[in-house]
């Protein structure tokens, strides 16, 4: 959008200024012609209308009214009334045109050269940024491997300490770890991936893929912090396979069912596919609070988060939507939305099936 803006800006300043110059030229080639005996020169003047055309953004406009101008001197030196010496009127001329393009010529190649240098001094503040952005990304993914390690450590401990105590009182605070723990890691997953995506470094690689190991990796995921909520979740989808990033597409439906566990406080959420004309549509469908309409404009936003839940207000940094809507662009297809506050959500994409 800024970029439009910007376009605008530059060809309506450069119409102005085409403006002004067509109407100063026109205004000292009357006063030339008519006003001003042969003798008497309007070369100089002419030589301000180029210097306001220098700061045109296309410097073959500068020359084409360079060329205008010197055209009109010389019809001045026509049209003019006779008288003076010839040789100096002729040498007036001559001088008029020299300085015309002496002006066009030589201020194009300042501003040539200073653009040079602008355009490399913001290369290197480009390749600094480039090379910060670089070294962030290989801090946070070395950095996350030990992290996502100690989490999946803590997550199998805490799992198995729910199995063996039978306490209620411990049982509510294993509960509150497991959500603390999921928690966490989303932030890391979430942090990393749109990292990954700001530097670039996010690469299709289509291949075939098996629906149903992805649906596994993602129960075995988000078994525990299910029953912490008392919720259900259903996968239902056998022996299907699509063409697709089978790393892009695991992210995004983790993404999904991360926020349908995260917003549903009771009832099921429901992960399945179904064939449609187009390829495999991949649903995750939730009972939870829903969204209102004005909310599903911009649920898709970095930092949105919905304010519906009280429980859930202070959780996540509402990154995750924004990685499902990059990653599905990426993808070549489109997520499609449907909610309703207090009856739950549906998202769904459709998948090149293999």
């Amino acid at each position: 959008m800024s970029a439009g803006l910007s376009r605008t800006f530059l060809n309506q300043s450069s119409k102005r200024i085409a403006l002004i110059c067509g109407v100063l030229a026109v205004g000292i080639f009357i006063i030339d012609s008519l006003l001003l005996p042969l003798g008497v020169a309007a070369g100089v003047a002419y030589v301000g209308v180029v210097f306001i055309a220098l700061w045109l953004p296309e410097q073959r406009n500068t020359f084409m009214i360079a060329a205008g101008v010197s055209l009109l001197t010389l019809l001045g030196h026509l049209m003019s009334e006779p008288g003076g010496i010839p040789w100096m009127v002729l040498a007036n001329r001559l001088l008029a045109l020299y300085a015309i393009w002496l002006t066009a010529l030589a201020g194009t190649w300042l501003i040539r050269s200073k653009r040079r240098k602008s355009e490399a001094e913001l290369q290197i503040v480009e390749n600094e940024a480039e090379r910060a952005r670089s070294a962030k990304t290989r801090f946070l993914r070395t950095a996350s491997n030990d992290m996502r390690h100690n989490l999946q450590t803590l997550s199998l401990i805490n799992g198995a300490l729910r199995k063996t105590v039978t306490e209620v009182k411990a049982q509510e605070m294993f509960a509150k770890q497991s959500n603390a723990l999921a928690e966490l890691s989303d932030l890391l997953n979430s942090l990393l991936e749109i990292s990954e995506f700001e530097s670039g470094e996010v690469e299709l690689t289509i291949s075939r893929t098996a629906v149903q190991d992805i649906f596994q990796e993602l129960k075995n995921e988000f078994e525990f912090q299910a029953k912490a909520k008392n919720l259900q979740v259903k996968f239902d989808c056998q022996s299907e396979v699509v063409l697709s990033d089978g790393v892009l597409l695991t992210r995004i439906l983790r993404v999904l069912v991360s926020n349908a566990i995260r917003y549903t406080n009771e009832g099921e959420i429901s992960v399945f596919c179904s064939h449609e004309p187009g390829g495999l549509r991949l649903t995750v469908q939730d009972s939870g609070i829903g969204m209102a309409a004005d909310q599903l404009a911009m649920i898709f936003d970095e930092f949105y988060r919905i304010d519906n839940d009280p429980a859930a207000r202070n959780s996540g940094l509402g990154l995750g939507l924004s990685i499902v809507e990059r990653s599905v662009r990426l993808l070549g297809t489109r997520m499609n939305v449907e909610s309703e506050p207090g009856r739950g959500s549906a998202f769904s994409l459709l998948v090149p099936a293999a």
